[in-house]
């Protein structure tokens, strides 16, 4: 009997080394696919969204098979999320049914009929006015829960959210100094980059807004585990021993040079962009990680004013030597964009015509210049709304639209009860819900959330958050 207890109990640990293992793999590959995503000018064209169409949705897969030939459980139980895997569910379906044809007459838009009368011929008829475009915008999506499904899965273990993080932030700080290279020696040296006005940093993405959310979400992340390795360092020092607290003062030398660094470079690559809605959005970022980060902190209250001491520095002097930059675009172009308010008032008067049913997701390209009117330039191409939550009313309709913002909604409401309840391993909380904020307001004025690089890279954050979101102790395993 012992010795069959002793065999059971070598089986089962190596069985826990090989899972661990190949968990590790998995992570890297996802590590991987992020470092890649904005390569290519954020991943925001066709071919890098067939690329992450089978790379992220092939990891899962991969990812599943090997559950089941290990015979291990998930880490984090499909239960736990029945809320948000539902609203995902009706929302892919209502699009396989907006791209499905033999619609009737009275579900089908009336650009079919209208194209069957002028080309003579019968139409098939779908809700969508363009299948291919809602296709593909299904396709982007399954990427993003994929991407979001392998981090919830693979970062339960609090290190591996951890490692995720930094490899995120290093991966975004890469990106940063790339792209103040670029600004300095012209973005033409890279082939493929249609180079920009000398001076404007945006990286490899195809505008510096999206350069800006995207530096943004590292600014963030860097702050947040900054505050949290001094708080480490600063929980250590305050032992019982009285004689340990000086230890404090020499922890608050040693700074954490790698978070400064990341964050200093995103930050100057965010400020340099010039981007008004990026550096509002990533203040409200910020906001959130300060509010979240202060109240529990231990120590004194001058320790805890010492810890905010440093990124406030650093924003008075990114403010002081790349300020004007911004400052000098409110200045000169206000707050607000007339263009982009007229679009929203055209967006707003076609959901009349399609309040339930939608025009088909991801087809504003081709059914803005139905609506487009003289209350914008005639010039010009929108082939996007900068304003992503129109967007999708737009297309999904006001229900299946409000079940996707409310998806999103609720994994960081998710993430924010977690803050407020757990008292360790609080970072990866904390970095979804800040970059839950930016791209939020975000989206009230730009696209960044359908510039794929980002909606990856903020997948992987918030699954990283929300895998966190129950403390270690307790099981949420099949």
């Amino acid at each position: 009997m012992a010795s069959g207890t002793l065999a059971d109990e070598h089986l089962t640990s190596r069985a826990g080394t090989t899972t661990g293992g190949v968990e590790r793999l998995f992570l890297a590959a996802l590590i991987l696919g992020l470092a890649w995503a904005p390569a290519w000018l954020g991943s925001n064209r066709a071919m890098a969204w067939g690329v992450n169409g089978i790379l992220f949705p092939g990891l899962v897969i991969a990812y599943e098979l090997t559950r089941i030939v290990l015979g291990r459980p998930h880490a984090v139980a499909a239960r736990h999320l029945l809320v948000p895997m539902g609203l995902f569910t009706g929302v892919a379906g209502w699009i396989l049914l907006q791209i499905s044809p033999g619609m009737p007459p009275s579900l089908a838009h009336p650009i079919w009929p209208l194209a069957a009368q002028a080309l003579g011929e019968p139409v098939i008829g779908t809700i969508s006015v363009d299948p291919g475009a809602s296709a593909l915008g299904l396709l982007r999506l399954v990427t993003d829960a994929s991407v979001f499904w392998l981090a919830l899965q693979l970062c339960r273990s609090a290190p591996r959210a951890h490692l995720l993080l930094y490899a995120v932030m290093a991966i975004i700080a890469v990106y940063a100094a790339l792209g103040l290279y670029l600004a300095v020696f012209e973005a033409s040296r890279i082939p493929y980059l249609d180079g920009p006005a000398p001076g404007q940093v945006r990286s490899t993405f195809i505008n510096r807004n999206s350069l800006a959310a995207y530096a943004g979400i590292g600014v963030i992340i860097a702050l947040t585990l900054w505050l949290r390795a001094l708080k480490s360092g600063a929980a250590s020092a305050t032992g019982p021993d009285p004689r340990q607290r000086g230890h404090f003062i020499r922890l608050i030398a040693q700074l954490h040079w790698a978070e400064i660094g990341a964050g200093l470079l995103a930050l100057a690559a965010l400020m340099a962009s010039g981007s008004r809605g990026g550096v509002i959005a990533t203040a409200a970022g910020l906001v959130c990680v300060l509010v979240l980060s202060f109240p529990r902190s231990d120590g004194s209250i001058l320790q805890r004013i010492s810890v905010l001491l440093l990124p406030l520095l650093a924003l008075g002097g990114a403010i002081v030597f790349m300020g004007d930059i911004v400052f000098g675009r409110i200045a000169t172009s206000g707050l607000t964009d007339t263009s982009r308010a007229a679009v929203n008032d055209i967006m707003i008067r076609s959901l009349h015509d399609a309040p339930l049913s939608g025009f088909g997701y991801g087809t504003f390209t081709d059914i803005f210049p139905v609506y487009r009117d003289q209350s914008i330039s005639t010039t010009g191409v929108w082939d996007k709304a900068h304003n992503t939550y129109l967007e999708v009313l737009q297309g999904l309709g006001l229900i299946f639209g409000t079940m996707l913002i409310g998806l999103v909604a609720w994994l960081v409401g998710l993430c924010m009860v977690g803050a407020f309840r757990r008292r360790r391993h609080r970072a990866p909380l904390v970095c979804a819900i800040g970059s839950g904020a930016l791209l939020g307001v975000h989206a009230l004025v730009d696209f960044s959330l359908q510039i794929q690089a980002i909606s990856l890279t903020f997948m992987a954050v918030l699954g990283a958050g929300v895998s966190q979101w129950a403390s270690s102790s307790v099981n949420l395993a099949d």
